[in-house]
């Protein structure tokens, strides 16, 4: 028979196991950390784009609306969220799934769930990525104040998750963020769409005409773009924006009482094709081109998005001419610097 001291002594070992291993699982359970590394967009579910909507973003540009304007053709986006689990504790962790909520700005925009059947062993970091679906809906209560912080979002989960010990779900809270910005990504989304959503030449009409118009502003209105600030020797005669309407052309005119230099540049920006044609010619030359005639310039870029001009003139008249007359639809803001020196 085991005697009574060697019941005890067999009982106090046990004991000693038994509270070593809760004290590693407690060690454990207090190692095991959950952040969220990174947000990446995976895509944006957009709306069906008619020319009503595109009319519609186009004159609340006007406004300064243009953000909430652009959610008019938003669905839903789509959000890559990547977690870091670490183990630092002294025990294997399995890991079955993660359950969060998300914050867009603070507020609650839905929930989410990420099936991650893994074994962390000890000083193990594993990242796992959950694809997170926000519906038009379940974000509007944040739309408004990713408007007012220009399209900062603060993307914040606070959730729970589960790891397995004997059997048990034991819970371990966590909370993290992180702050993307989806201006840049809804601007080069949109241009996107409007290009694939041209409508064919044979069908534009004076209506479509004015949707190009009102989109016209989008670019200048909304999503800024390139600004021309050029270095330019002498007495500067230009340095404004012009709007050229599909269909037409505008100009500049100066007059030279000596022989000089001639400098300038331009940039031209539509969010359905930002090219243009600018031409420099004497007024001999510009009578012609006004009654399409062939006509001789001294400059003449073709059609392209900017470009820069340095030129020996004599004396005399000339003009600036920026065309758009090739296009249908589309109407473009050029911005036009240039100056003269006498030599």
């Amino acid at each position: 028979m085991i005697s009574m001291g060697k019941l005890v002594a067999i009982g106090i070992v046990l004991l000693v196991i038994f509270l070593i291993i809760v004290g590693m699982f407690v060690y454990s359970y207090t190692q095991l950390s959950v952040n969220l590394n990174d947000v990446k967009f995976h895509s944006i579910d957009w709306a069906t784009l008619t020319w009503d909507k595109l009319l519609n973003l186009g004159l609340s540009t006007l406004t300064g609306e243009w953000f909430g304007a652009a959610f008019e053709l938003i669905e839903g986006i789509n959000l890559n969220l990547f977690f870091g689990i670490a183990n630092n504790g002294l025990l294997p962790v399995y890991i079955p799934d993660l359950s969060y909520d998300v914050l867009i700005n603070g507020i609650s925009i839905g929930k989410g769930n990420s099936d991650v059947d893994l074994v962390i062993n000890p000083g193990q970091i594993k990242v796992i990525s959950s694809f997170q679906n926000i519906t038009k809906d379940s974000m509007m209560p944040a739309i408004s104040s990713v408007i007012e912080s220009q399209g900062v979002m603060e993307i914040r989960v606070k959730g729970i998750a589960y790891f397995q010990f004997f059997g048990l779900g034991i819970p371990v809270p966590f909370e993290s963020y992180r702050t993307i910005s989806i201006y840049d990504e809804v601007r080069e989304r949109i241009n996107e769409e409007i290009q694939k959503n041209k409508m064919q030449n044979s069908v534009i009409s004076s209506v479509g005409k004015s949707i190009g118009s009102a989109l016209g502003s989008i670019v200048n209105e909304i999503f800024g773009g390139e600004k021309l600030d050029l270095d330019l020797s002498g007495q500067k005669f230009a340095d404004s924006m012009y709007e050229v309407g599909p269909g037409a052309y505008t100009y500049v005119s100066f007059t030279l009482p000596c022989d000089a230099r001639v400098q300038g540049g331009f940039i031209a920006s539509d969010i359905l094709g930002d090219d243009i044609i600018v031409i420099l010619m004497d007024d001999y030359n510009f009578d012609k081109f006004e009654n399409n005639q062939s006509a001789i310039s001294f400059f003449d870029s073709g059609k392209v998005k900017s470009g820069e001009f340095d030129l020996m003139l004599g004396s005399g008249d000339y003009y600036i001419v920026m065309s758009n007359q090739y296009s249908l639809l589309s109407t473009k803001t050029v911005q036009l610097q240039a100056a003269t020196l006498c030599v």
